[in-house]
């Protein structure tokens, strides 16, 4: 396989393929792969009816699920590990679902290490419950927007966001980021995401078809933006969501306001992964989550 490297214009070339499939996790739109290129090197190879996804991690070359129909997959997972075998790489999976491990297993019989990555569960909510907040579980999520709503009365702005306030988005991360800085509580996976999200912000014209980008301002400063698309016809997933923590509330707003306003006929919302990060678990699981994208790590012995 001569892959080629994810880069803006994959887009057009690689959509057809993401639309074969009906897979929820992140990892499954091109956003997801653009976006983070520069840190996992993701890359390519199509033939007419599937594409092959190879990316690298800390020096590792892995694959994650092919953008295939059900009936080929088989038969391109004997492609990928054939590749493995003649790049002489141990052969590595990753983001893996069950149905496919399932496959491997048939096939491969004990040749493989099947690892469940609870750290790389993304969080799958229902959508109404996300727009309405209804319900005795959701309590304390009503109450900080309660008191967000009254406390910032007639001060708050919730807009969709273009290129005119990109700028701000990325004042806002580096004002945050100095503070975390003084406070010594920074992750240098921070720059990472920035890289990131600057790249969604300098090629948005050709990402506009599919990415939806909104922002809150309070007392007419951006304090909150958030970005999403439709994963597919059924669900959303939200790939950023950042917002001005002292802010008592504002957070369960734009997650509640972005929902209602841009995916209001979604039945599901995916949310991402926690990383394995405390906090981060802790907050996803206060939304109460349906169910969970599962994931697996697969090595070869």
């Amino acid at each position: 396989m001569n892959c080629k490297e994810i880069n803006i214009d994959s887009k057009k070339e690689l959509q057809p393929y993401f639309d074969l499939v009906d897979y929820e996790g992140c990892e499954y739109c091109f956003l997801t792969l653009f976006m983070w290129q520069h840190k996992y090197k993701t890359s390519y190879y199509i033939e007419d009816d599937f594409a092959v996804i190879m990316a690298e991690d800390e020096g590792d070359v892995f694959s994650i699920l092919p953008l295939s129909t059900k009936e080929k997959l088989p038969r391109v997972l004997d492609l990928i590990v054939n590749h493995f075998e003649k790049e002489n790489k141990k052969i590595y999976f990753r983001g893996i679902n069950k149905e496919v491990c399932d496959i491997l297993k048939e096939k491969y019989k004990d040749r493989f290490v099947y690892i469940e990555e609870r750290d790389m569960f993304d969080y799958i909510y229902d959508g109404e419950s996300l727009r309405t907040l209804a319900g005795t579980k959701n309590r304390k999520k009503r109450n900080h927007l309660s008191y967000f709503l009254k406390e910032y009365e007639n001060r708050f702005t919730y807009k969709l966001l273009n290129e005119d306030n990109f700028s701000e988005c990325i004042d806002l991360l580096k004002e945050w980021s100095q503070l975390k800085a003084e406070n010594d509580t920074y992750d240098e996976s921070v720059d990472e995401e920035l890289i990131g999200i600057k790249k969604i912000f300098n090629n948005y014209d050709k990402l506009s078809d599919k990415i939806k980008i909104a922002g809150v301002y309070v007392d007419d400063k951006l304090e909150a933006f958030t970005i999403g698309e439709l994963l597919n016809k059924n669900m959303a997933v939200i790939h950023i969501e950042k917002a001005n923590a002292n802010i008592r509330g504002l957070y369960p707003f734009i997650n509640k306001e972005f929902l209602v306003n841009e995916f209001s006929d979604v039945e599901f919302v995916n949310r991402e992964e926690d990383m394995g990060i405390e906090g981060l678990r802790k907050a996803k699981l206060s939304y109460h989550p349906v169910r969970f994208v599962e994931k697996y790590t697969i090595r070869e012995k």
